[in-house]
């Protein structure tokens, strides 16, 4: 099983800048903004949602970290959103040494946990970029629904 403990700050920096350089390649892969400006916007929204990094009010950066071998197999930021009624995963990354082993869906199952004993909302919420369809499985495999879908095509000549 996987238990959720609290980064720590010594790890918060690596974890940042593989953040927001992860997600600004996956906003130009998704066609959301144009290569060189992804980086400036990433680094820019992940200010704005851990202004105070690891005590940023209603913030968890949880280290993933299967308990029978005490590895840390992957990481998991949520905000507990109050006026949505929900928690919502900012993001949630398997190290790849341990992805496909039954250690995202471990996570997920014990976040519910974590939602549970606190008395958060019971709501989970995400938002996920279309071509990951890995993530897309995951969430389906554990009980999530789509609530939106935004589609686009370009048009070639």
């Amino acid at each position: 099983m996987v238990a959720l403990e609290l980064m720590l700050p010594e790890q918060f920096n690596e974890w940042l800048q593989l953040s927001v350089k992860e997600y600004a390649e996956s906003k130009t892969k998704a066609g959301n903004v144009a290569a060189e400006k992804a980086q400036e916007d990433s680094a820019r929204e992940f200010k704005e949602l851990l202004p105070d990094g690891l005590n940023t009010a209603d913030s968890y950066i949880f280290n993933a970290t299967d308990e029978e071998s005490n590895h840390i197999v992957g990481t998991l930021w949520i905000k507990i959103r109050s006026e949505q009624q929900d928690v919502f995963i900012y993001g949630i990354r398997m190290s790849e040494d341990f992805r496909g082993k039954g250690f995202g869906k471990q996570t997920l199952q014990a976040l519910e946990a974590f939602i549970k004993e606190r008395g958060f909302p019971p709501k989970i919420s995400l938002h996920v970029f279309g071509d990951n369809e890995i993530a897309l499985n995951l969430y389906r495999s554990v009980g999530f629904e789509a609530t939106n879908i935004r589609m686009s095509k370009v048009i070639s000549e």
